[in-house]
């Protein structure tokens, strides 16, 4: 009775450690609210952005616009600046037409993410991450997880 007890008690710390794991936290940036990853910090926000990081090599940023860029601008821009661009795809996100440009400078690795919000505004999200890592595919990424809490 007492193995069985022993047991049961462990299969709960399991289960509470891997509801911990899941868990993210709430921001707000104007109209919105959305949850971003447990492990990130808020750096700074306001009316219009959030800037979140974890440490030196990871962070993201988040912007809500009016109006934004077209993609070929915000390209030569960041090449401008030393940028080296690896590659764009589009792909959907909880019905958002997502547009995602990567970029590698002085071993990060920067995927800019920009879609039109429902409301017509405009959102980018940066993620920085070392170039040695991958930020995971469109349903692990932890931007998708972001534009899936959007409200």
């Amino acid at each position: 009775m007492k193995r069985k007890s022993i047991i049961i008690a462990l299969a709960v710390l399991i289960l509470a450690c891997s509801v911990t794991a899941i868990a993210a936290e709430s921001a707000s940036v104007g109209d919105y609210t959305f949850d971003y990853p447990d492990d990130f910090k808020v750096n700074s926000t306001s009316d219009t952005q959030a800037v979140f990081e974890k440490d030196n090599t990871h962070a993201i940023v988040v912007l809500f616009s009016d109006s934004v860029a077209n993609s070929d601008d915000a390209k030569t821009n960041l090449e401008s600046k030393g940028y080296e661009f690896l590659g764009e795809n589009t792909y959907d996100a909880e019905g958002y037409s997502v547009t995602q440009q990567n970029f590698e400078k002085d071993g990060l690795t920067v995927y800019s993410y920009n879609f039109q919000m429902k409301d017509g505004k405009y959102c980018v999200i940066t993620y920085t991450i070392p170039s040695s890592e991958q930020p995971g595919e469109n349903e692990d990424n932890p931007i998708t997880e972001i534009i899936k809490t959007l409200k």
